[in-house]
């Protein structure tokens, strides 16, 4: 692929990630880390630090939009919720990803992904019901 290609490559994943970013508060995680790692080839760990600072422009980008057209943004609860952030991504997220394997960090990503996507969808309190009726 020629350079043009590649670039307009990235560009069209970073609109996608801003798209779903601004619209659900998703992107790095979700979408960016197996962008980078499927299409470009990179290692999870890669991924994963790149991702990050893919959405530090992006985050700040949303959430002036949110909150200055909207007034979506609770910057006391974000406050306390970036502090409690920083730490375990500083001092204990960033250096596991650094230690594990790519294939365990992307099973744990798997996983962790499918979760909150079956209790986002209302699977879990369906599953809990379920279980209710036949216990």
């Amino acid at each position: 692929m020629n350079k043009m290609g590649i670039l307009l490559g990235y560009l069209g994943v970073g609109l996608a990630v801003g798209i779903l970013s601004g619209l659900l508060g998703i992107g790095g995680g979700v979408l960016m880390v197996p962008a980078i790692v499927y299409i470009w080839s990179r290692s999870m760990q890669i991924a994963v630090g790149t991702s990050l600072a893919v959405m530090i422009p992006g985050a700040i980008a949303g959430v002036l939009r949110h909150h200055f057209s909207f007034g979506n943004v609770d910057f006391r609860l974000a406050g306390l919720l970036a502090i409690g952030a920083i730490v375990g991504s500083y001092a204990i997220g960033a250096p596991l990803a650094n230690y594990l394997p790519g294939a365990v960090l992307k099973k744990i990503f798997g996983v962790l992904l499918m979760i909150v996507g079956l209790r986002m969808i209302g699977v879990g309190a369906w599953l809990g019901k379920l279980l209710g009726l036949l216990l």
